[in-house]
Parts: structure tokens; sequence; C-alpha cells
């Protein structure tokens, strides 16, 4: 009994040792454990860090490197795979990037940033119908920060593809709530303005420009921009104004000069010309007439048979016919009639595109068959 008396203190001192030794160990483990993961992570970091460097310098298949060494040092971060596959796209390899943010998606379809690099992808690849699909998603997407400022950012993006697909409806159903939401700045007003032109609504364009003209007189862009307004509304006049008073500001704005040209013979060759004359209006709906015919042979070889002999014929008969001055209201009324029947005739069998001589021809006639 006593030798087991004296071992028992022995054997608990024994014990706390090994207890305490454990301990430390599983301490020791922990400390190690999170060193590890912050040297990884501070990894990540420096991969990251040097793959945005390299985005910035042009070198994408190297970034691309970098930002796979900062994912497999952070897995969770949705950071890292989005800069892979936006590197990938910059370097024109587009499988690799949808299939990277393909998987992003997966975990967070609702990413704003990770839709945008997925529309971007599928209009590198000329699927625009998946684009644009994105691209709204982008917009109704989740963004860490200044949202209202990215959708209107990817809703320009989107503008600018449809306008550059000259798709005018889809144009238009973008620039709407953009008109509302885009900043007040000129830059993005004169941006605005300009797609409304190439969307086919020139009056929401001019209505943009006279807005600026207000406050900034002198801005020749603006002037310029309502000159080709006018001009796509027909309104040749005034469009001819707009163009003069950008070259008193701008007098080597060579736009300007070819829109004002062009302005000044389509006003000499229209026959519904504000403010002319009777005798002139009609002189000239023959002068149209005249030109047009002159056209029919020089896209036929064969003469022309059908209902367009008949037509020419029509066109010959109305250039000599004398026209008493009680008449000619009516004459100029069946005169670009005529002229307009003529050139729809024309165009159907000639396959040349209307040359830049021709150009105030078309858009007389196309004024007066409205």
């Amino acid at each position: 009994m006593p030798e087991i008396d004296l071992l028992r203190p022995s054997l608990f001192r024994t014990l706390s040792f090994v207890a305490l030794a454990a301990l430390a160990l599983i301490v020791v483990d922990g400390s190690l454990a999170r060193t590890e993961r912050t040297d990884t992570a501070m990894d990540a970091v420096r991969s990251f860090g040097e793959g945005q460097r390299l985005m910035q310098t042009g070198k994408y298949d190297a970034a691309a490197d970098s930002f796979r060494s900062a994912i497999a040092n952070a897995r969770d971060n949705p950071q890292y795979p989005l800069a892979l596959g936006q590197a990938q796209l910059a370097a024109g390899r587009l499988d690799a990037a949808e299939n990277t943010l393909t998987d992003l998606l997966k975990a967070d379809s609702m990413s704003g940033p990770s839709n945008l690099a997925m529309a971007r992808v599928f209009a590198k690849e000329g699927r625009y119908g998946e684009a644009a699909s994105y691209y709204h998603r982008a917009i109704y997407g989740q963004w860490s920060q200044d949202l209202a400022a990215n959708q209107v950012m990817v809703r320009f993006e989107l503008a600018r593809l449809f306008a550059a697909r000259n798709l005018k409806p889809d144009l238009l159903a973008e620039l709407l709530p953009l008109e509302d939401q885009a900043p007040t700045n000129p830059e993005t007003q004169h941006i605005l303005a300009r797609l409304y032109l190439t969307a086919g609504s020139p009056a929401r364009a001019a209505t943009i420009f006279h807005n600026l003209l207000r406050t900034r007189p002198d801005d020749a862009e603006a002037l310029k921009g309502l000159g080709d307004a006018d001009f796509a509304r027909g309104s040749y006049a005034s469009a001819q104004a707009d163009y003069m008073a950008t070259l008193r500001l701008q007098p080597d704005n060579n736009a300007a000069k070819e829109g004002l040209e062009l302005s000044d013979r389509v006003l000499d060759l229209d026959p519904l010309r504000r403010g002319l004359p009777g005798a002139d209006r009609f002189e000239r709906s023959l002068r149209v007439l005249e030109l047009v015919a002159a056209k029919i042979p020089q896209c036929t070889v064969a003469p022309p048979v059908g209902p367009t002999a008949d037509l020419i014929s029509a066109a010959d008969a109305a250039l000599k016919r004398h026209v008493p001055v009680s008449s000619q209201p009516e004459a100029v009324e069946s005169n670009l009639e005529l002229a307009n029947k003529l050139w729809q005739a024309e165009r159907s069998t000639c396959t040349a595109p209307v040359s830049l001589t021709d150009q105030p021809l078309q858009l007389v006639l196309t004024k007066s068959g409205q």
C-alpha cells in the first residue's frame, strides 16, 4: 500500500505533462494553420495584383496565369475567376472565357459584373441574341457599388452593339430609359443624341441638341448634330442654317461642309420648297422628271419594255406638253408622282447603289412621296 501511494503523485504529474504537451501541440498546429492560411491568402492577393498589372500592359495570357494562381490559393473569392474570364476574353480565348464564366454564374447567376463579362464574350463570338440577354441580366443584376452608374454604362454598351448592327427598334428600346437615367453632362447627352439619330429618331435627337444649345450656344458639335437631325427629318432649310452656324464656329469642319453642300443641292432642286413662286415650282418638277427619265437608259442595255416603257413615254409627253399657268399646280403633283414611279422602276432593275450625284434627287423624291 505505501508503494502505491508513492506512485500516485508521479503518475499524476506524468499525465498532466502529457496533457499540457498535447494542448501545446494543438495551439502550435492552430497557429501554424492560421499562418499558412494567411500566407496563402497573401499569395492570392499578390497573384491577383500581378494579374491586374499585366492586364494594363496588354499581357493577357500572362495575366490569366496569375489569376489562376490566385484562384488556386483562394478558391472562394469570386473576384479571381471573374478576372480570369476577363483576361481570357481579352486574349481572344473565347471558349475558355465562356467556360470560366459559366462556372462562375452557376454559383451566382445574379452577378452584374459576371453577366456583363459573359455578354461581351457572346458579342465577340457574334452570338448577338445571347449577348443581349446577358446584357439585360447585367443591367438588372447585383452590383456591389454604383448600381445606377453601372446600369447606365451597360445599357449604353448594349445600345452601341445594336447601333453597330443597325437594329433600330432594339436600339430605340434601350435609348428611351437611358434618356431618364443617363447623366446630364454634355458629353453623355451628345452620345445619346447621336444614338437617337442612328435609331431613326431625329426628332428626339433634335430635342437633346436644342437643350444643349440653350446653355451652350457655341457648342459646334451640337449645332452640327442639330443639322444632321433636321436633315434626317427633311427640314433642309433648317439643316442648311445649322451647318452654316457650325462653320462660323468651326470653318474647317468638313462634315458640316458636306452637309451644307448637300442641303444646298436639295434645296436648289426641291419643287416643294417653301416660298417658291408657282412657275418655279412647275419648272423644278419638270427638272426632277427629266433627271429620273435620263437614268433609265444608264442602268440597262436593252430598251425598256412593258410598264417601264409606258412610264418613259408618259414622261416624254409630260416634258413636251404645254401647260397653262392655271393648271401648273396640278401638273407639279402629277410630274412628281410620275417621277417617283420611274425612280422605283429604275431602282428595281439597277443594282448599283445611288451615287453621291443622285442623292439630292433621291431625297427630293422621298420627300415628295411622303
